[in-house]
Formats: C-alpha cells, structure tokens, sequence
C-alpha cells in the first residue's frame, strides 16, 4: 500500500500523510510511557520495574539474563530491579527445574494482579478514544499495528537493518 497524496500546509508547505502517522505514532510512544509511568507511581513501583513485570506477563518465567536483554539493561540493574520486585512482592526468584545452577523469574499473584489491573487501564482508555469508530475501521487500525509490531520486532536483526537500508545512528564522540 503506497500513499502518494501530498496536500499542502497552511504555509503551502507539502505534507506527506505517511510522515505525519509516523509522528502520531512517536507521539502515542511517548504518551504510552507517561500513561505507564503515572501507573506505576501509583503501584508504588518504578517505571522499569513495571517494564519487567510487563515482560514477565507476556512472556511467562525467564531467566534474568532473558529479561535484562529484553530491557536492554545490565547485570547489575536487573538485580537490584529483581531485588525491589521481590521485596515488594511483585515477582520471586526459582531455581529453573532444566538448569539447576540458573533462575527462573516468575509473576506472584500480586504482580500478576498489578499488571492486569495497568492493561484494564489501558483498555478502557482505547475502548473509550474508539467507542464511535466504525468495526471495519478498527480492523484495519489492529491489522496496521500488527504490521507495524512485527515490522519493528524484526528491526533488532542486524540482517533486516541491512536489507531494509537503515542507516546506522550518527558517532557523536570519537572511539
């Protein structure tokens, strides 16, 4: 599907509808952390635990190595985020029944309950934005973000970046 209208701004200015949904779209990114941010200050947790429990929810148990690639955070974070999980008692640490020498982080019922209760809270505000909007326009609207979804999923391949001319971001110190 290729968009080739191009209408003009108030200053005649070309403006091209693929661009300004890709800027709505950084803006909904933006607006989705600070929905997740007031959240967890309201569950008394950080943003990056509340991340994790995230993670954990859709993901299932995972070792800490797992969640800390998945966060793009070291070691050393994921312990003392893993620490404030279970003092707060929102996730435990098992030994995993395949590796005895690792762990497996799991949800607690409490965690569990903390994140089914910020995804109702999402819910109901993407129920209440898409109350008057058409089904048909709300399947192409789910079907675009699954597109989109796996499109950037696939954007942590080095392969993809290639293929798809990605530039590598700018050096902005010397090595």
């Amino acid at each position: 599907m290729a968009l080739t209208v191009v209408v003009g701004d108030d200053e005649g200015a070309p403006i091209n509808p693929v661009e300004e949904l890709a800027g709505e779209l950084r803006r909904l990114i933006i607006c989705g952390e600070q929905f997740r941010n007031l959240r967890a200050k309201e569950l008394q947790v950080g943003s990056s635990d509340l991340v994790a429990l995230g993670h954990l929810h859709n993901g299932g148990p995972m070792a800490p190595k797992e969640l800390s690639a998945l966060m793009g955070v070291s070691s050393g974070t994921m312990t003392a985020l893993l620490d404030r999980g279970e003092k707060a008692g929102l996730l435990r640490r098992e030994r995993n029944p395949e590796d005895r020498r690792g762990l497996l982080i799991h949800l607690t019922p409490a965690g569990l309950q903390s994140v089914q209760w910020v995804y109702e809270q999402f819910d109901a505000v993407v129920c209440q934005t898409l109350i008057n909007v058409p089904a048909p326009s709300v399947d192409v609207l789910r079907s675009l973000l699954e597109q989109l979804n796996e499109t950037l999923s696939c954007v942590a391949d080095d392969d993809y970046n290639a293929s798809a001319g990605l530039q590598q971001p700018l050096q902005l110190h010397e090595a």
